[in-house]
């Protein structure tokens, strides 16, 4: 067999059955033997798209997501969608290959340089010989790594015979990354700091879904009579508790901002407490903060913690709740009551200062609209952009796990292709992207790929005609802010044209068609979302 034929076989071994690629003269033989063996070959409409698909297809399964794309352009059109998987450490296998080894071949990359100068991994089958054990290797990479890695397969190589007889019978496992165990003097030293707060809250964030921690991080927070925070990429923990007190940070919400001021000890969960979820630490001023997460990297990488714990979220929660509970504390009766109220405020919450206009809709009383109508259990994705605080906190259907964003690597335009490739997966029936008018409009060929695949999608564009954090930094420098503002083509049209249902939304009334469209949906609905480029919310 040919070592194209090989690298099929060994993928299906390994239980993959979807690969997300565009064709070329580096893998249109792999992609065709992927395919002949029942393999599912998504095509994409650009190789960017391509690797997002495969980053959230693995973000939602828990299971490496695997991407194709050709030597050259193919890879380099892949780099910011492969830094971004890096960056959320995302394991992703990319398969692609070196160009014939001819000095003059204008597609020549070097593709170990390439990969080392992104940080991201990258292996090489050597001979026709060695293409199992190269792969073999790659993969023990991805599990041991959980991120990215480009598998080097060349043309030359990848159309040579081969004489390979057995394939390795292990299978992709589940994406489990592993934890250390925590140690006695930190676990007590956290008990001491949680168990004389008077006015608690946990903030919990990514790390507690991976770890399947929510049950054991409530229970902590009962023991304590804490009110409940999650960072942005702990969207749809919590929901439904009585202190649920939202996204803590930034994108905060009014409502529960005061609590958060007045609290005098946060224990933040599987979350990296980044600058958007800590202001840079000045939230935590005058509090303790305890710090949890299996990465000990992660703990002080952004915010020096008064005590700092490396363990599985669940292990180490549920030692701190079974001996808080031993310590029979005092009921924290007050404390409970206003994270209560707080958060019963939140949910009857209007805009006080309501921006709609005569032809646009004030953007949080468009997600709230939104949310109203989106099926429970959906999966949402979201881009990157200004719309990010007037619709994060607004969003009440996320579940835990079934929630992203493409935040790794701060760029916009990745949302769609992202919501793609959830969808793809099968976690939820209808996969929701929110996006602003410049992401979507980056790349907004991949409506061909969701229409290709009738795949049931929302697509919700913000659209202000304008890329939003430009507009905010230029009026701050004292520039006109219409340099910001960009002119597209008609969204609905566009849309449509492309083959998706699209609709136009304007005031808030214009919801209530969305609901219907939604309880029929058989392939991608595009909301265009008219928003005032003037109204400008913080992040």
């Amino acid at each position: 067999m040919k070592v194209y034929e090989q690298v099929a076989r060994l993928l299906s071994r390994h239980s993959v059955d979807t690969m997300f690629g565009l064709l070329g003269d580096a893998n249109m033989y792999v992609c065709s033997a992927f395919e002949a063996a029942g393999g599912r070959l998504v095509r994409t409409s650009h190789e960017a798209g391509a690797v997002s698909m495969a980053d959230t297809y693995a973000r939602m399964t828990r299971r490496w997501g695997v991407a194709t794309v050709t030597h050259g352009p193919g890879l380099t059109n892949a780099v910011t969608s492969l830094v971004e998987a890096a960056r959320f450490q995302s394991p992703v296998l990319v398969i692609t290959g070196d160009t014939p080894a001819e000095a003059t071949h204008m597609q020549r990359l070097d593709i170990a340089a390439l990969c080392a100068s992104v940080g991201v991994a990258h292996e090489r089958v050597h001979r026709p010989d060695t293409a199992e054990r190269d792969f073999a290797r790659a993969v023990q990479r991805l599990k041991s790594t959980n991120a990215p890695v480009v598998l080097n397969v060349p043309i030359p190589i990848s159309s040579s015979q081969t004489d390979a007889a057995g394939f390795p019978s292990t299978s992709f496992a589940a994406w489990a990354p592993s934890a250390p165990h925590a140690d006695e003097e930190a676990v007590d030293a956290a008990l001491g700091l949680a168990a004389t707060a008077s006015r608690p809250v946990v903030v919990a964030g990514r790390g507690v879904i991976e770890s399947g921690a929510e049950a054991a991080v409530l229970d902590l927070a009962e023991a304590l009579g804490a009110g409940l925070f999650t960072s942005g990429l702990g969207l749809g923990l919590f929901r439904g508790h009585p202190r649920h007190l939202g996204i803590m940070g930034s994108i905060g919400h009014d409502e529960a901002t005061q609590v958060l001021m007045d609290s005098d000890c946060v224990i933040a969960v599987g979350t990296s407490l980044n600058k958007y979820t800590s202001f840079g630490g000045e939230l935590f001023e005058g509090k303790s903060l305890i710090h949890i997460d299996r990465d000990p990297v992660k703990l002080g990488w952004f915010v020096a913690p008064t005590c700092a714990v490396a363990g599985d979220a669940r292990a180490v929660t549920a030692l701190m709740a079974d001996s808080i509970r031993e310590g029979q504390l005092p009921d924290k009766k007050q404390w409970k009551q206003r994270c209560d109220e707080a958060s019963a405020a939140m949910a009857r919450w209007t805009p006080p200062d309501d921006r709609t206009g005569a032809d646009t809709i004030d953007i949080r009383l468009a997600t709230q609209r939104l949310d109203a109508v989106l099926p429970p259990g959906c999966t949402i994705v979201s881009d990157v952009g200004r719309f990010i605080a007037g619709s994060w906190p607004y969003i009440t259907k996320a579940t835990p796990g079934k929630f992203t964003a493409m935040t790794g690597f701060g760029s916009i335009g990745l949302g769609l292709a992202g919501g793609i490739g959830a969808a793809v997966s099968g976690v939820s029936d209808v996969t929701v992207v929110l996006a602003g008018d410049g992401g979507f409009m980056m790349n907004v060929s991949e409506l061909a790929t969701a229409v290709r695949e009738r795949l049931p999608m929302i697509i919700a564009v913000y659209n202000d005609s304008a890329y939003g954090a430009e507009y905010q930094k230029l009026l701050n420098e004292g520039f006109p802010a219409q340099h910001s503002y960009n002119q597209w083509p008609d969204v609905t049209r566009t849309a449509a044209g492309m083959g998706c249902h699209a609709l136009t939304i304007r005031k808030p009334e214009d919801f209530e068609s969305v609901g219907e469209e939604i309880a029929r949906l058989s392939g991608p609905l595009v909301l265009d979302i008219h928003l005032d480029p003037t109204h400008h919310l913080n992040f």
